[in-house]
C-alpha cells in the first residue's frame, strides 16, 4: 500500500482539513473578543502560534490513532476487520462540509453585512458634549470639562470616526438643548453626555450615548473609582463607544497617555486658562504647566501646552520673539522624545519651522508624522492647510478648510480659515461669505470687519469694502483698509490721508504687512519693498502668505519682490 493511500485511508488528510477551518473560525474569534475584552497586543499572535504548533500534533494523532467503538487506540494495535476508519471517514466529511458552510457563512457575514461599503459611508459621527459637574464644589468644573476635551482628542484618533472639535461642542455649554438640535447644528449621528462626580480621591463618572435619530441611548454605563484610574476610565470610554458603534478598527484603540495624577489635575486646570487667549490667564497657565513639569517632566500634552503658551506670548509681542520660538521649538522635541505617538510634539515644532524658521520642507515634513498619527486632529488640518497654500496648491487649502467647517461648525476659526484660503484662491465673494459667517458666531472676533472688507474690495465692491473698513475699530486695520479702497475709487486725497494716519501710529512697525499691502496696491513700489523686508527682519506673520497674496500683484514683475520671497521662504 502506497503511502498515500495509507494517508488517506486513516484520514489523515480530513483531519488536517477539519483543523485549518477550525484553526482560522478561532482566529476570526479571537480576533473580535480581543478587543472587547481589552487583551493584550501579544494574545492574538499567541493564538496564532498555539494553532501552528498544533496543526503536525493533530496530524501525527490522526496518523498514529484511531478512534474506536472502545475509544482512541494506537493504530498498530488495531486488526485489519476491527478498523471503522472508513466510517469515521465518513463522518468527518459531513464535519469539515458542516465546517465550510459555516466558513463561508461568517465571511458572508463579514464581508457584506458588517465591512463598511465605502469610505464616506464607513465614517461614524459624534459630538462629545461638555459633562455635566455633579460634584459640591463648583470649582470641579475644570475636571468635568476636561474629561470630556480628553475624550473629544482620544476619539479623533480614530479614522473612522468623525467627532466634532471642542469649540463647537463648547457652544452648548450651560444652554438648553435637545439631541436632535445637537445632531442638526453639529451634522452628528450619535451624541456622547456625562456627568462627573468628584469627592476627595473617589470620583464617579457617568456616561451614555445616544442616537440622534431617534433620541435613543446605545449604550451607558457608570464608573466608580479612585481618581489615578481616570486613565483607565478614558480608554474603557473609548473602547465602549467603538463596540457600540460597530467600528472595525484598522489599527489598535488609542489610549490616554498617563501621567502622575496630581500633574494631569494642574494639566485640566490649565486648559482653560490658556484657552482664554489673555496675557493674564496664559501666564497662570504657564505658571501650573511648570508645576506639572516639576511632578511629570515627560508628560507629552503639558510640554506642548508650554510650548503654545511661549508661541502666544511672543506671537502678540510679550517676550522676545527668538527667545520665546526656541523655547518652543524645544519643548516640542521634549514631547516627541518622550511620546513619539503623540501628534502634539510634532505639530508644536511643524509651527515653529513654519513660522519663525520659514522652512516649508522641514515643517512639510514634520507634519507629514502628525497626519500619519493624527489624521482627525483639527489642529493638524489646520497647519497643514496653510503650509499647503504656501506650497501653491490653494485648492488643497479650500478642501481641508471646508473639512475643517465639518468637523467643527460653531466655531469661528474654521471659517476664518476658509474664507483666507477662497481669497488666495481668488474666490472674493465665496470668502466674504466664510468671513461674515464668523459675524454671526462671534461678531466681536478681532480684525473681521477688516477681513471682509478685503474680500469685498478685491472683488471690487468698493462702497461695501468701504462701510466695512469704517466698522473696523481696530485702527491699523481701518486706516489701511480705507487706503486701499478709496484709491481703488480714484479718490486719491483720500486714499493720502488714510496712509498718514497708518503711518502715524505709535506702534508702526505691528504693521509693516499692511504698510507693504497698501503701498503695493496704490502702484508704490518702493515703498512696498521697504516694508516687506522692515517685516522680514520682524518676523511679521501677516507676510507669510505674500507669495499668492492678491494685494502684491503689482510687484509680480518687479524682481526684487522675488527675491523678497527666496529670503521668506529661505528655508525651502
Amino acid at each position: 500500500m502506497s503511502f498515500v493511500r495509507e494517508l488517506k485511508r486513516r484520514n489523515v488528510f480530513r483531519v488536517g482539513g477539519a483543523y485549518l477551518i477550525i484553526a482560522w473560525l478561532l482566529l476570526q474569534v479571537s480576533d473580535t473578543l480581543a478587543p472587547a475584552l481589552y487583551l493584550p497586543d501579544w494574545f492574538q499572535s499567541g493564538v496564532a502560534l498555539l494553532l501552528i504548533l498544533g496543526f503536525p500534533l493533530a496530524l501525527f494523532f490522526a496518523w498514529a490513532f484511531e478512534l474506536t467503538p472502545n475509544g482512541l487506540r494506537k493504530e498498530k494495535n488495531i486488526e485489519a476487520g476491527e478498523s471503522i476508519a472508513p466510517v469515521t471517514g465518513r463522518k468527518l466529511d459531513f464535519v469539515i462540509i458542516g465546517l465550510l458552510v459555516a466558513a463561508l457563512g461568517y465571511f458572508a457575514y463579514d464581508k457584506f453585512a458588517t465591512s463598511p461599503p465605502a469610505p464616506q459611508d464607513s465614517i461614524r459621527s459624534i459630538a462629545v458634549m461638555p459633562f455635566i459637574n455633579m460634584s459640591a464644589d463648583p470649582e470641579q468644573e475644570y475636571f468635568s470639562d476636561g474629561m470630556a476635551v480628553e475624550l473629544i482628542n482620544l476619539l479623533a484618533k480614530i479614522p473612522q470616526l468623525q467627532v466634532t472639535s471642542r469649540p463647537s461642542v463648547f457652544f452648548f455649554k450651560g444652554k438648553d438643548f435637545t439631541i436632535a438640535q445637537v445632531g442638526h447644528q453639529l451634522n452628528v449621528d450619535h451624541v456622547l453626555e456625562g456627568s462627573v462626580r468628584r469627592s476627595g480621591d473617589e470620583i464617579r463618572v457617568t456616561v451614555q450615548l445616544i442616537r440622534v435619530s431617534d433620541d435613543s441611548p446605545l449604550w451607558s454605563e457608570t464608573w466608580n473609582r479612585e481618581f489615578e484610574n481616570v486613565f483607565e476610565i478614558q480608554d474603557e470610554i473609548a473602547g465602549q463607544v467603538v463596540n457600540a458603534l460597530k467600528i472595525q478598527l484598522v489599527d489598535e484603540l488609542p489610549h490616554a497617555y498617563v501621567t502622575d495624577p496630581q500633574a494631569y489635575e494642574l494639566y485640566l486646570k490649565a486648559l482653560p486658562l490658556f484657552d482664554a487667549q489673555t496675557e493674564a490667564s496664559v501666564s497662570n497657565a504657564e505658571a501650573l504647566l511648570l508645576q506639572l513639569l516639576a511632578i511629570d517632566p515627560e508628560y507629552a500634552p503639558g510640554l506642548v501646552l508650554l510650548g503654545k503658551s511661549e508661541m502666544f506670548f511672543a506671537g502678540w509681542g510679550y517676550r522676545p520673539m527668538e527667545q520665546s520660538f526656541e523655547r518652543a521649538r524645544s519643548y516640542g522635541q521634549r514631547a516627541v522624545a518622550a511620546e513619539p505617538t503623540y501628534s502634539g510634539g510634532y505639530v508644536l515644532q511643524a509651527r515653529v519651522a513654519f513660522v519663525y524658521d520659514r522652512d516649508l520642507i522641514k515643517a512639510s515634513r514634520l507634519l507629514d508624522k502628525a497626519v500619519n498619527l493624527d489624521p482627525g486632529n483639527i489642529e493638524v488640518l489646520a497647519i497643514t492647510a496653510v503650509l499647503k497654500s504656501r506650497q501653491g496648491d490653494h485648492e488643497m487649502r479650500v478642501e481641508i478648510a471646508r473639512e475643517r467647517v465639518r468637523l467643527d461648525p460653531l466655531s469661528g476659526q474654521p471659517y476664518w480659515s476658509l474664507g483666507h484660503a477662497l481669497k488666495l484662491a481668488r474666490e472674493y465673494d465665496d470668502s466674504a461669505k466664510a468671513f461674515r459667517e464668523i459675524l454671526a458666531i462671534n461678531p466681536d472676533t478681532t480684525a473681521i470687519h477688516a477681513a471682509i472688507g478685503e474680500s469685498l474690495l478685491l472683488a471690487g465692491n468698493y462702497q461695501e469694502a468701504l462701510a466695512e473698513f469704517d466698522a473696523e475699530p481696530i485702527d491699523g486695520f481701518k486706516y489701511y483698509g480705507r487706503a486701499m479702497t478709496f484709491h481703488a475709487l480714484g479718490d486719491d486725497d483720500q486714499s493720502d490721508m488714510a496712509m498718514e494716519k497708518l503711518l502715524s501710529l505709535g506702534d508702526t512697525d505691528n504693521w509693516a504687512a499692511q504698510n507693504a499691502m497698501a503701498h503695493a496696491m496704490r502702484g508704490e513700489n518702493d515703498e512696498a519693498i521697504k516694508w516687506l523686508y522692515r517685516g522680514l527682519e520682524l518676523h511679521d506673520q501677516g507676510l507669510s502668505g505674500s507669495q499668492a497674496d492678491p494685494f502684491f500683484d503689482n510687484l509680480r514683475d518687479d524682481p526684487r519682490f522675488d527675491e523678497f520671497l527666496k529670503e521668506l521662504y529661505s528655508g525651502t
